[in-house]
């Protein structure tokens, strides 16, 4: 396989990577926190103790866990899907394009 096809494939292979990676964060992502959500009077009590069910805002923790990791979530989902930093594509692209000149030379020699 050529190297510029084989550098294809590695970087499709890795975009793949990334996606996939996104998705399983979103599912943890649903999965834990719709899991606090249900249970949030149990995990209150478990974490803060019976005295904390006298103050309402003790639960607020529940919601600020999901604002926080949701704001991580969406900034994770503009880096896979290109939108925020356009300057690290051309940053990747400039680097592999000097390690493929790289191996180009070494081959060469050898």
């Amino acid at each position: 396989m050529k190297s510029k096809e084989r550098y294809k494939l590695e970087r499709a292979h890795r975009r793949v990577g990334q996606i996939r990676g996104f998705y399983k964060h979103i599912g943890i992502f649903i999965v834990i926190n719709t899991a606090l959500l249900l249970l949030k009077d149990k995990m209150t009590i478990a974490f803060l103790g019976n005295e904390a069910m006298n103050y309402p805002d003790a639960m607020d923790w529940i919601y600020w866990n999901a604002y926080v990791w949701g704001g991580i979530l969406a900034i994770h989902a503009l880096l896979v899907f290109g939108k925020i930093p356009f300057f690290v594509k051309k940053w990747e692209d400039r680097q592999i394009e000097r390690i493929l000149k790289e191996e180009q030379k070494s081959e060469k020699y050898e």
